[in-house]
């Protein structure tokens, strides 16, 4: 569908939208967790939303410094981490070195201002390494370009579901 581009949808009649409806809720019959979108590694809110479905887009909103940025990188990592599924990060103010640390930060539980000044035990190390394996295998896909235009973030999106079957997009 993504690569259809300006195609435009025509009309669909009732019969077949009820037998669309009916055979996405066998499925979601089947599934015992009651999640039949992508987890977000959040439980009570893939309860809410039963996953994150196709055709949503939802937006995060708070004043600055509430941790927007904090809670979509948690949450992206438990889409690529715990689930496999790919997502793309466009960051549009901080770099994508600083996201990259933010995650490390978290995924080997080290104060980010440990990593930043390079302050660690030899254990803490060995930990560091340890831990972000499984980020590294991560399928996250970063593009901090500043001032990206929305058809630019859209070509590089349609590339990545094309090229890797993305399954969720962040936009920061």
């Amino acid at each position: 569908k993504v690569t259809e581009g300006n195609i435009r949808k025509d009309y669909e009649s009732m019969a077949s939208l009820l037998f669309k409806a009916q055979s996405e809720i066998e499925i979601a019959m089947q599934k015992e967790d009651g999640i039949n979108g992508i987890g977000s590694g959040f439980t009570e809110l893939d309860k809410i939303t039963s996953g994150w479905q196709k055709s949503d887009m939802v937006v995060i909103a708070a004043r600055p410094g509430m941790g927007k940025t904090a809670f979509v990188l948690s949450m992206a990592r438990n889409v690529a981490v715990d689930y496999k599924h790919p997502v793309a990060i466009f960051s549009l103010e901080i770099s994508s070195i600083q996201l990259v640390n933010r995650l490390i930060s978290g995924e080997a539980e080290i104060p980010a201002e440990d990593i930043r000044r390079g302050n660690f035990s030899k254990s803490e190390f060995a930990q560091f390494f340890e831990r972000t394996k499984s980020l590294s295998e991560a399928p996250i896909y970063i593009d901090d370009e500043a001032g990206k235009s929305v058809l630019a973030m859209r070509s590089v999106a349609r590339r990545l579901k094309s090229e890797k079957n993305l399954g969720l997009i962040v936009i920061d």
